[in-house]
């Protein structure tokens, strides 16, 4: 209703008091009461334009009535039967004490929220975010940061909580409406948008096109970037399950920096196409920054405590706040979750098969029954999704075109999708409203009514526009402001794509060649009806168009790639063929990606094509097949060259084989790239270090058990240099050799540590594994130096690890800005125990998620028994310092048990460690109360017997010690080069373990130095 029509009603209410007896007011709400809600619904709505007294004082004001308190309470004990009787929402927690809350909240959004909105949406959209109401929400929501919610008005809220549906979508078209008006200021020019192209109430419309005129939204030099840039989005492959980061292209070429849970890897996106990344591993958010803008993207993928990502059936991950269609979906969750609904009737899975992710499942679902979805895992409940009524609209979604995008990376369809409208099951007549117009535009070309009917109507949404269909287009479907249902698709009407073959493999000199033809059915002309690609190309770029209307299309027909993952070198995927190293003593691994392959083995052929040796993947994700090298490299010991083939079995039951990797003696060196930023100095250093061989440590005969190890490290091979006496016998040349070498570790190490802060942002950026970091960061000596706050420190890295070591230092200093959300990246990514440390140098119980009998208990089970066993300890990543991940790490650390107990470091540390303690103890009690917890953890285990034990106790030792020499806590330095080359070993065999006792040692290290400088200060 519009304000004038508020109005009215208000007026004849007070009108029909004349009409009724004195006190007879039940016969008034009785007799009238559609008038009676309009009138005092629309004085609730009106409050915000007629500024005056309370509720009540201003209504009788406004019909020139004296006050009169029996017809306030006849309302009140009223108002929630009257508004049933209607089919309008009663909430009775909002009219306990009064009528008031449940009145704002059927009279909508005043002026002043709606400005508020548009407020709240500016910040969002200034601040490099995806301009849209949903992507807004999930942000606002995110647990642990609370603080966010103050940037939406109150009454948004309300609503929010009561009536969701309207609230969503009334934010997200005001963020549309908002958006258009700087991407197309002519098409959305202010005196020509209605209630109808705008898809809003009037009184919202009014209140935003006020707010646009004494205001531009984005008034400056960025927005119309900002308001038109492509943002990356999470999407499931449907051919193979693959969970992929889409990378929009912009007006140039682009190099993009991403985190997806892995080593960071470059993504090169060029002028207005697209990229596709695959997440093999399961990750809360994929992290993209541009590498030439310094511009960063995230995307959000799940929350640790509500492991689910739902997909719709154009493959695109929904939001939380997007309403689920009644119908069959796919969700990607942990295989131990169960779906709950809050209904009684249990959530149908209709399907499972194994995600990408190891652990997880992909699970096809039917909602039909149900108005919401929750996820319950370890008996505790995830966040509520809703579920849309049975009787709502639901499109239908041809097939995609194989091979086919935009050249923005949207799928294009050659059949019209359709609507289908639901059965109406009441006697009342039903009216749906289907609509569409290009994306961008504001009129619509359709805007047709549906009667609905006892059956289910397939509706074609372009009824009335000829044939061939082409562009991009908008699709609303529904019956209100309520119920409006979007979708947004490329069609391209009549267009078919068959390739030949239909999976390029790779050969020596890249792809095998194929040629794709469009077929057109239509009146639909296309560039070129035949493309070939040679062994060089990926894709190639046609045009369609009927008319005045062109759509060019990215033709990219199925194809394999190859990641070789290596010490020291990028890991991208590639079509190139990689080289394994007969002589390389490095563990890498190789993983292929094969569309449609469901089985993928792996076999060394001689040069002249015979079989010398086979194996089957050690990992199976999705497409994706991998094999660690070092067997490869093992089994071609004898050879001079050869190559790695896969042998393929595909989903129709064919079989084929595809070289994926040649071998030689020695492989061609890879040198850092400026291109892909691996040649900037320090991220070179770290991919130098990396690649190094870790020197044996072997013990003299009269030490054994009790010998420190050699030196090992950059800094190590420097100050240990005495020990060259065993070297006597060699030649002068190779003493000139080492000489350079050791030069050339001095020059490393010393890079490394002149400005620890820009070494480990570097480090963190460098295209170095995740697991490799903390060996690195000790081996450099980076491990005992302090970092600083970093200049333009706005946001933590993507990197939870490099980001919560320099969040640490933030949030101890009372100056450093947006502490609320550096306390809250703390507590999501770092851990409640992890805050707990920084503020009292206490954790909850240190003697869990450690070493304990109960590890032992399980030393006898095979290793698939204790990975099911604590499998829900590691298939959802939480924060570092959290149980579930020291757990995680702890079962990590006593599958490699035997390993240790073989290498010689073992039968030092726990000598060198006893060595340390007594520093320990002297510098920080703290510190020292947590090492004796875990050797509390140790009470009845013969740790001589099994003196694998000790490792929880002996890393922490480590991290202590290492953390109070950097910050000079100790009367003299204890951790020597040995010491180093002892932990870093540690550090190779149990990453995870001594990342996060370097997390905790540093917190509680940071924040006794944070309190002597504040009691200096004084």
């Amino acid at each position: 209703m519009s304000p004038e029509q508020y109005r009215c009603a208000r007026s004849q209410v007070g009108a029909l008091m004349d009409e009724v007896p004195p006190g007879a007011h039940i016969a008034l709400l009785m007799r009238f009461p559609a008038l009676t809600i309009a009138g005092l619904v629309g004085h609730a709505a009106l409050r915000s334009t007629e500024p005056g007294a309370g509720f009540w004082d201003g209504f009788w004001t406004a019909i020139g009535r004296a006050r009169d308190k029996g017809f306030e309470q006849v309302v009140d004990q009223l108002l929630g039967d009257m508004l049933g009787q209607f089919g309008l929402r009663d909430v009775e927690g909002l009219r306990e004490t009064s009528v008031l809350p449940l009145l704002d909240l059927h009279a909508g959004l005043d002026r002043e929220t709606v400005v508020g909105l548009v407020a709240a949406v500016e910040q969002h959209v200034a601040a490099g975010h995806e301009p849209s109401g949903t992507a807004l929400l999930d942000r606002v929501t995110e647990p642990g940061f609370a603080h966010r919610r103050a940037e939406l008005p109150d009454a948004y809220w309300m609503l929010l909580q009561h009536a969701p549906a309207i609230a969503v979508n009334i934010l997200s078209r005001i963020t549309d409406l908002l958006v258009a008006t700087v991407a197309h200021p002519e098409e959305w020019a202010l005196e020509a948008i209605t209630p109808t192209t705008a898809d809003l109430p009037p009184a919202v419309l009014t209140a935003v096109i006020a707010r646009l005129e004494e205001k531009p939204f984005l008034d400056g030099d960025a927005a119309q970037r900002l308001c038109t840039v492509g943002f990356p989005r999470l999407r499931c492959h449907a051919a193979d399950g693959e969970i992929q980061v889409l990378i929009p292209g912009g007006e140039i070429d682009a190099l993009w920096r991403l985190w997806n849970g892995e080593a960071p890897e470059q993504v090169s996106v060029p002028a207005g196409e697209s990229a596709a990344a695959p997440i093999g591993v399961a990750v809360r958010e994929s992290v993209l920054v541009d590498l030439d803008s310094g511009i960063r993207r995230v995307v959000p993928i799940f929350h640790p405590s509500d492991p689910i990502v739902v997909f719709g059936a154009d493959g695109r991950a929904l939001s939380r706040f997007e309403s689920l269609p009644a119908t069959e979906l796919t969700v990607l969750v942990p295989r131990d979750v169960d779906l709950v609904a809050g209904s009684r009737a249990k959530v149908v899975v209709t399907d499972r098969r194994p995600a990408p992710w190891d652990g997880w499942e992909m699970r096809t679902v039917d909602l039909a029954g149900h108005r919401d979805l929750r996820t319950k895992r370890d008996g505790k409940m995830g966040r509520t999704r809703r579920v849309l009524p049975v009787e709502t609209p639901l499109y239908a979604l041809p097939e995609p075109l194989s091979g086919v995008t935009t050249r923005g990376g949207e799928r294009v369809y050659g059949e019209r999708p359709l609507v289908d409208l639901p059965a109406h099951e009441g006697v009342d007549a039903k009216e749906w409203r289907v609509r569409v117009r290009r994306a961008g535009q504001r009129d619509w070309l359709v805007d047709y009514p549906w009667a609905a009917a006892d059956y289910v109507t397939s509706a074609d949404p372009f009824d009335g526009l000829d044939e061939p269909l082409i562009g991009r287009y908008e699709i609303a479907a529904g019956d209100g402001y309520g119920l409006d249902l979007r979708l947004t698709v490329v069609l391209a009407e009549g267009l078919e794509a068959v390739h030949d073959p239909a999976v390029r493999l790779p050969q020596a000199d890249g792809l095998t060649t194929s040629t794709t033809e469009l077929a057109v059915s239509t009146d639909l002309e296309v560039s070129e009806t035949e493309l070939a690609f040679g062994p060089d190309d990926i894709a190639r770029v046609a045009t369609a168009g009927a008319g005045e209307v062109e759509v060019e299309l990215s033709i990219r027909p199925p194809h394999a790639q190859i990641r070789f993952e290596h010490p020291g070198r990028p890991a991208v995927w590639r079509t190139e063929l990689p080289q394994i190293a007969i002589e390389d003593a490095a563990s890498a691994r190789l993983t292929a990606r094969i569309p449609g392959a469901v089985d993928v083995s792996f076999a060394l052929l001689d040069a002249d094509g015979d079989i010398v040796r086979e194996w089957d993947a050690e990992s199976h994700s999705g497409t994706e097949f991998a094999i660690g090298t070092r067997a490869v490299a093992d089994a071609a010991k004898r050879m001079v060259r050869g190559s790695l083939v896969a042998l393929i079995d595909d989903e129709h039951g064919e079989s084929d084989e595809a070289e994926v990797a040649t071998v030689v003696r020695t492989a061609t060196a890879v040198e850092p790239n400026a291109v892909d930023h691996t040649g900037d100095e320090l991220t070179a250093a770290w991919l130098l270090l990396d690649e190094r061989p870790v020197a044996e440590i072997v013990l003299p005969d009269d030490e054994a058990g009790q010998a420190e190890p050699a030196a090992e490290t950059a800094a190590g091979a420097a100050a240990e240099s005495s020990t060259a006496d065993q070297d006597d016998a060699r030649g002068a040349d190779e003493d000139g050799a080492a000489e350079d070498d050791a030069d050339e570790e001095d020059a490393v190490e010393q890079l490394l540590v002149a400005d620890p802060t820009a070494s480990l942002l570097a480090l963190g950026d460098s295209p170095v594994a995740p697991s490799r970091i903390p060996a690195l960061m000790i081996r450099s000596g980076l491990a005992e130096r302090v970092f600083e706050i970093p200049a333009d420190y706005g946001r933590a890295h993507p990197n939870p690890y490099i980001g919560c070591t320099l969040a640490t230092a933030v949030i101890v200093d009372p100056s450093a800005p947006g502490r609320d959300d550096v306390q809250s990246y703390l507590s999501t990514r770092g851990g409640d125990d992890l805050l707990r440390l920084i503020a009292s140098g206490r954790m909850g119980d240190p003697r869990t998620g450690v070493f304990d009998a109960n590890v032992l208990a399980v030393g006898a089970m095979g290793r698939d028994q204790v990975d099911a066993l604590f499998e829900r300890f590691r298939i959802v990543p939480g924060p570092l310092v959290d149980l579930d991940m020291r757990t995680a790490a702890t079962i990590e650390a006593f599958h490699l048990r035997e390993e240790w107990m073989a290498d010689p470091v073992s039968q030092v540390a726990p000598r060198y460690v006893n060595k340390m303690l007594r520093d320990v103890r002297r510098a920080s009690p703290q510190l020292y109360d947590l090492i004796v917890a875990r050797n509390e953890a140790l009470d009845g285990v013969d740790t001589i017997t099994h003196p694998w034990m000790l490792l929880s106790m002996q890393s922490m030792a480590f991290a202590a010690i290492g953390r109070l020499q950097a910050y000079g806590r100790l009367k003299q330095p204890v951790l020597d080069a040995r010491g180093r080359a002892l932990w870093a070993k540690l550090a190779d065999y149990c990453p995870a373990m001594v990342a996060a006792d370097l997390l905790i040692a540093n917190a509680v290290v940071v924040r006794a130095d944070a309190l002597d400088r504040s009691r200096n200060a004084e």
